[in-house]
Order: C-alpha cells, then sequence, then structure tokens
C-alpha cells in the first residue's frame, strides 16, 4: 500500500485464496485503504476442483502425446507453467 498525499492506496494483481501445489493463498490484511486498484484475470468465475482439472491437463497431454503429438502450453503469468 502507497501513501500518497494522505490517500492510501492498494494496487495488487490477480489472487487467490486457494493454496495451490506453487504459490501459497492470499492472506487478509487488517488495514483500510481509501482506494482498491485489483487486477482481475478470472473475475467471478467458479473453477471444477484442482483435482479435476489437473486430471483433464495431464489426461489430454498423454493423450496426444501416445498418438505421435505435440504439446505447446501457453503460459501468462508467474506459477502458470512450473
Amino acid at each position: 500500500m502507497a501513501d500518497i498525499a494522505g490517500v492510501r492506496v492498494l494496487y495488487t494483481g490477480d489472487y487467490s485464496r486457494e493454496e495451490d501445489c506453487h504459490l501459497c493463498a492470499a492472506e487478509i490484511l487488517q488495514f483500510s485503504p481509501d482506494i482498491c486498484v485489483i487486477e482481475s484475470t478470472y473475475g467471478v468465475q467458479l473453477h471444477q476442483p484442482q483435482n479435476v482439472r489437473e486430471k483433464r491437463f495431464t489426461y489430454v497431454i498423454h493423450s496426444t502425446i501416445s498418438q505421435g503429438g505435440r504439446v505447446l502450453i501457453p503460459a501468462f503469468a508467474l506459477g502458470r507453467a512450473q
């Protein structure tokens, strides 16, 4: 959080309250910014459980490679490609 001329401004990138294998869950800090700007890639979308998404992801990769195909995984953010 930054204080600009007495105005408390918080800017944060996209975050999640769910822990995954690469990143910790976002912490809820006790403060009150006057202005809050939040990047939101997914907004209010609901996702399937992580284990379901991972199973589908690995199935598609395995299926493609076993048929002689190639897989390219584009990653748009830190923590997505590890």
